[in-house]
């Protein structure tokens, strides 16, 4: 897997999956005929516009699998005086989630918050409905700020919460996929130590 800046030509596969996912995870809150007719051109229209015009403080990236575009992730770095940079998007193709693409985004996402505005927080909303994206967030150490209402482009008035962290450089050390495999390789040699350790001490009958 590659994590990459997006580019324009980007904007379709990135599109396509933002659809998808909102088709998947925003059944029970947006209308269906919305869902169905509108999302595809508003979302093809809206990557469009932000990869071939960005913001100053606007960062996309995308996770790559052979050439495929399986994830993405659109942060706005300090876009809240209090709360810090603004984590407007991140999704994963339903065929990858809970393989690491997630937690990787992320991971990139803090990382370069942190280099264009360090010390500040990061912070999102989240359907108050969709558990699964607030296990996600909450194992990986943010913590539910306040509850607040989503008025999506339906119509539609959705119960959310702000989900915050205060320090995006622990958010990249905690999120950090190779980070992870490191500390648990390092847990393991030192459970291994520690078992020769017990097989090699003398026992009484040895003294």
């Amino acid at each position: 897997m590659k994590i990459r800046r997006a580019a324009p030509t980007d904007a379709a596969s990135i599109a396509e999956l933002h659809t998808a996912s909102w088709r998947n995870t925003y059944a029970a809150v947006l209308s269906s005929a919305y869902l169905a007719q509108n999302v595809p051109s508003e979302r093809k229209q809206l990557w469009d516009e932000r990869l071939a015009s960005p913001k100053e403080n606007q960062r996309v990236i995308v996770a790559v699998i052979q050439e495929d575009v399986v994830g993405f992730a659109c942060v706005f770095s300090k876009y809240h005086e209090s709360r810090g940079s603004y984590l407007d998007s991140l999704h994963v193709d339903t065929k990858y989630q809970g393989k690491g693409v997630g937690r990787a985004l992320l991971s990139e996402v803090a990382r370069w918050c942190e280099s264009q505005s360090p010390g500040i927080g990061l912070y999102l909303s989240v359907n108050q409905d969709n558990l699964r994206a607030q296990r996600f967030y909450l194992g990986l150490g943010a913590h539910n700020a306040e509850p607040g209402v989503w008025n999506a482009p339906d119509g539609s008035k959705v119960p959310t919460y702000w989900f915050a962290w205060d320090s995006v450089s622990l958010l990249a050390q905690s999120a950090n996929p190779a980070l992870q495999a490191n500390e648990r390789a390092l847990r393991n040699v030192g459970n291994w130590n520690r078992f020769e350790s017990a097989m090699t001490a003398p026992t009484k009958n040895d003294a």
